[in-house]
């Protein structure tokens, strides 16, 4: 029912009857508030880990993730890989499952055909063995439906599978094949994912991927975006960011076969990671290139390809003696300063921690570390190797966080 307002499948979708989409409280009958619970108590329990589903919690039970990038450039084929390895209990994209997860997708946009080519792409590219399709053939499923939207969506397609299969996530492929209203408008869209989706995520105590689209037409330069700006990269209504507890989204790079993935949202609970510990929010990934549909690690060589493709532009010549030119002559800087300023002379952030460890590598540069309270320690670059103090471990010659020895 495209173009059909949200607010009339509710009224009508109440008069059916549901007892999840249209509740008591929607139809003003035998309203019922929720129970207020302690937040102090909130914060002397630990979180239950049976609710997490991927990563360090940045999915979890009754939690939705939005997975969002531009037509054209493999989501589809990123999603199949998603879940039959999450069904494996095995990392996608450097994201870990929590356990082998059960996985309901309903899309839109591919027939069988396609569907096909995508798990025999993945299984060669990445080894499966028999016994490894075996085990997910009944726990990853596929519904393709297109002929319902909005709240009919919901309650005559999403909730009787939900009932039937009890997945641990939910992936609806894609939002705008589903909604059935104006994405740009927070009524419509809150109607759906708000009104409709959470009670159902609640009751049957699932997880969901959305995929989206990115506008269709964007004239926007995101060179200096940082990770949590991607954040509203999605086509619609800033209340679907808002809704989202976490957003994955994916970038074409310059290199034809690469893309960038950023971690927009929750992306500290992502997983990933640079060498000396610190949170990564960006990742790179590559189509295989052999011909299969699949996706791989991008290569220190496909992210050359990046660089080398890349426009040229002014100040891009910058050398690791203009990073060594912001270190301070004496005492020392924190390393995430040093990579800030660096930033904000042209010197791009992967370049930055390059150049880094090349003059540390080199002794140009010395690397210590100073205890902070209940966090990891600040880690402190300088020119001069530094006096060891009762909280102070100079170099170390590396970017670990752990203690150094005294």
């Amino acid at each position: 029912m495209p173009g059909v307002s949200l607010d009339r499948l509710e009224a009508e979708f109440a008069e059916q009857g549901s007892d999840t989409v249209g509740t008591e409280q929607q139809r003003g009958e035998g309203i019922v508030p929720p129970d207020a619970v302690s937040l102090i108590a909130l914060g002397e329990q630990e979180p239950d880990p049976k609710l997490t589903l991927l990563g360090h919690r940045f999915l979890c039970s009754r939690g939705g993730l939005l997975f969002v990038g531009p037509s054209g450039i493999g989501k589809s084929s990123a999603a199949v890989q998603q879940d039959l390895l999450w069904g494996l209990g095995r990392p996608a994209f450097g994201i870990v499952p929590a356990r082998p997860l059960r996985i309901l997708t309903v899309q839109a946009e591919n027939d069988d055909g396609d569907l096909g080519e995508m798990v025999r792409g993945v299984s060669t590219a990445l080894n499966f063995t028999a016994e490894q399709k075996d085990s997910i053939r009944n726990s990853v499923l596929y519904v393709s439906e297109r002929s319902h939207t909005g709240i009919s969506l919901l309650g005559e397609v999403i909730e009787p599978l939900l009932e039937k299969y009890m997945p641990d996530i939910l992936r609806i492929d894609p939002l705008l094949a589903y909604l059935g209203a104006d994405i740009n408008d927070a009524k419509e869209t809150a109607a759906f994912l708000r009104n409709g989706l959470n009670p159902l995520l609640e009751k049957y105590n699932c997880g969901a991927i959305i995929n989206h689209h990115t506008p269709k037409v964007i004239n926007r330069d995101t060179r200096g975006w940082r990770a949590s700006d991607w954040m509203y990269a999605g086509a619609g209504s800033a209340d679907l960011t808002n809704w989202a507890r976490a957003i994955l989204v994916i970038d074409p790079t310059h290199a034809q076969h690469v893309y960038k993935f950023i971690a927009a949202k929750r992306g500290g609970r992502i997983g990933w990671r640079y060498e000396d510990g610190d949170v990564k929010y960006i990742r790179y990934f590559c189509h295989e290139t052999a011909g299969g549909l699949a996706w791989l690690d991008a290569t220190a060589d496909d992210e050359l390809a990046i660089e080398i493709k890349k426009p040229k532009k002014s100040g891009n010549d910058k050398t690791k003696e203009d990073l060594y030119n912001l270190v301070p002559p004496e005492g020392t800087i924190p390393k995430n300063v040093l990579v800030s300023r660096a930033q904000s002379t042209g010197i791009g952030l992967n370049r930055a921690r390059g150049f880094i460890a090349e003059l540390i590598n080199a002794g140009e540069l010395h690397v210590g570390q100073r205890k902070r309270a209940k966090t990891n320690p600040e880690i402190l670059i300088s020119r001069t190797a530094q006096p060891d103090t009762g909280d102070f471990h100079g170099d170390c010659h590396t970017f670990t966080v752990e203690p150094c020895e005294s």
